[in-house]
This record gives structure tokens, C-alpha cells and sequence, in this order.
């Protein structure tokens, strides 16, 4: 995580409270890019420089990066659609603001969790190159054992399984991701396209339209979800803003509990690796190099 996404939530959140206290857009990003510590920012820094790109944080994104990563788009989405709607652009913020803090937590939560794992990992895949090592201090002529034809197929062997549980492994530690930065966007951005005032209907069209221009687009399930949210609030009456705050709520607090039991189930899961390919590997490539090398050397005797 580079210091500019760990910046990014307090960013937007100031940017928020200037625009909450009545300061037009462009003069908030002024006020930011004369702070010190904001002007490291790539998006301040950009649009320090290139006044006219606060029009549309689109163009600042292009300009400070070629490929903006998916939380600077989301930011985009929610800036065109607040402009678009008419709706108050400091509220969605703070929940943009919100949901990216929810998941740095998040990510620190998974650090800590995997932190033995990781450990545990990285000290089990040294062990055949530990078995060679000793086999070395004891005087087995590693080469000559490994010339032999059954030397030679359990190294072979060996290194396979090492490969093999590295890519185990790594992929096991890859799937314990912390949530991703869009989760809950849809609803988040529904809430702040019904506070223009439009009708339902037309307010997730706003929202599935913006979030495909910035590629975004939510997935089948969740235009789905946000499909039926709209004929929930069609049917009841009940305030469309109200409704997909709550659910933007639920569905950040649902991912994050999905990263961190990933992560808390993965201590277990990394046994299996370890099992099936690293120890056996350590045998192959540690210990039947020394026993060959010892009964070899007892037969020349």
C-alpha cells in the first residue's frame, strides 16, 4: 500500500469539511494544495498545477496517473453524479472517506493475522535447503549422490515439490484480501443520486451509468441488489436515500468480515502445503542424499 492510498481517505475527508463549509470546489482544492502535507498527494499535486482540472476529477486522475486505481474512479463516479443530481457532494465524500478508512483497517487486521502464517511459510521452504546444508557438515559427497541415478530423481522430485508449494502457498496467502474499495459503492452512490431528488428509477440509472463510464460498473448480482432496493422503495414509500445507506453500511461491514475470516482460517489451511509438499520435499532433498551417501560410502569400505 504506497503512501498516497494512506492518504487518500484523510484527502477526501478534508475536501469534504471545506465543501461542507461552503467553499466552492475549486477553492477547496486550493486550500488543499497549500498544505503542506496534501500537496504530496498526486491528484492535489496535479490539480495545483492544472487549475482548470478540478472541472472534473476525471482529468486530474489522468493527469497525476495513466491508470488511476479503482478507489480514484470511485471518487470520479461520486463527483459526477452529486454534480449531475444536484445532490450535496460533502456527505458522499465522508462515506467514500469512510469506506476507505474501513478498509485500511481491515488490511491491517489480515497483516496481523497472517503475520504468523507468513512466518511459519517462509521458515518451512528453507528447510531442504537446510537439509543440504547439513548433509555437507556431516561429509556426504552432495555431488557424487546426486550424480546417482536415485539422487538425482529424489532432488528432481524435491525441487518439484518446493515449486509446488510455493505456489500453493502464495496463492493461499493471496486470497486473504482485505475488502475491496468498492464494496457498498452502489448503494453509497444510489443514496447520493436520490438526494437530487430524482425518482428511483431514474437515480440507479444515473448511478449505473456513471460507475460504467469510470469502469466500474457493479456486477450482475449487485445491479440486481440494487434493482431490488429500488422496487423495495418503489413499493413502501419508504426514502431510496435512507434504504441504500444502511445497505452500503451492511455490505462494508459483510466484506470485512469475509477478509478477516479468510485470514483467520488461513494459520490451518497453510498446514496443508506444508504437509503435503514441504516436508516430503525436505526428505528428498535433505535426508536421502544423506542416506545415500552413507550407504555408498559403507559399501566402498
Amino acid at each position: 500500500m504506497t503512501a498516497a492510498d494512506e492518504s487518500l481517505p484523510r484527502l477526501i475527508h478534508r475536501l469534504a469539511v471545506l465543501l461542507s463549509a461552503g467553499l466552492a470546489p475549486a477553492s477547496a482544492w486550493r486550500h488543499l494544495a497549500a498544505a503542506g502535507r496534501e500537496r504530496a498527494h498526486p491528484l492535489v499535486a496535479a490539480v495545483a498545477e492544472h487549475p482548470a482540472l478540478v472541472r472534473d476529477p476525471a482529468d486530474a486522475m489522468a493527469a497525476a496517473s495513466p491508470d488511476p486505481p479503482v478507489e480514484w474512479r470511485a471518487l470520479t463516479a461520486a463527483w459526477r453524479i452529486a454534480a449531475t443530481a444536484g445532490a450535496p457532494l460533502s456527505a458522499v465524500l465522508r462515506s467514500i472517506a469512510d469506506a476507505l478508512r474501513d478498509r485500511a483497517d481491515a488490511r491491517r487486521e489480515i497483516a496481523v493475522a497472517l503475520a504468523a502464517p507468513r512466518a511459519t511459510a517462509r521458515l518451512v521452504l528453507w528447510l531442504p535447503a537446510a537439509g543440504v546444508l547439513l548433509a555437507l557438515i556431516i561429509g556426504v559427497d552432495v555431488v557424487a549422490t546426486v550424480l546417482n541415478p536415485i539422487g538425482l530423481i529424489s532432488v528432481v522430485a524435491g525441487l518439484g515439490l518446493v515449486h509446488v508449494g510455493r505456489r500453493w502457498t502464495s496463492r493461499l496467502l493471496a486470497a486473504a484480501e482485505p475488502p475491496a474499495p468498492t464494496a457498498g459503492l452502489g448503494y453509497e452512490l444510489l443514496a447520493v443520486a436520490a438526494a437530487g431528488g430524482r425518482g428511483p428509477e431514474a437515480a440507479l440509472q444515473l448511478v449505473l451509468d456513471h460507475l460504467a463510464a469510470v469502469d466500474c460498473a457493479p456486477s450482475p448480482t449487485e445491479t440486481a441488489e440494487l434493482t431490488e432496493l429500488v422496487a423495495l422503495s418503489r413499493g413502501s414509500g419508504a426514502p431510496l436515500g435512507e434504504l441504500a445507506r444502511a445497505e452500503a453500511r451492511e455490505a462494508r461491514v459483510a466484506a470485512r468480515g469475509v477478509a478477516r475470516r479468510t485470514a483467520e482460517r488461513l494459520g490451518v489451511r497453510l498446514m496443508l502445503p506444508l504437509g503435503a509438499c514441504i516436508l516430503p520435499a525436505f526428505l528428498l532433498i535433505g535426508v536421502v542424499p544423506i542416506l545415500l551417501g552413507i550407504v555408498s560410502s559403507t559399501l566402498a569400505g
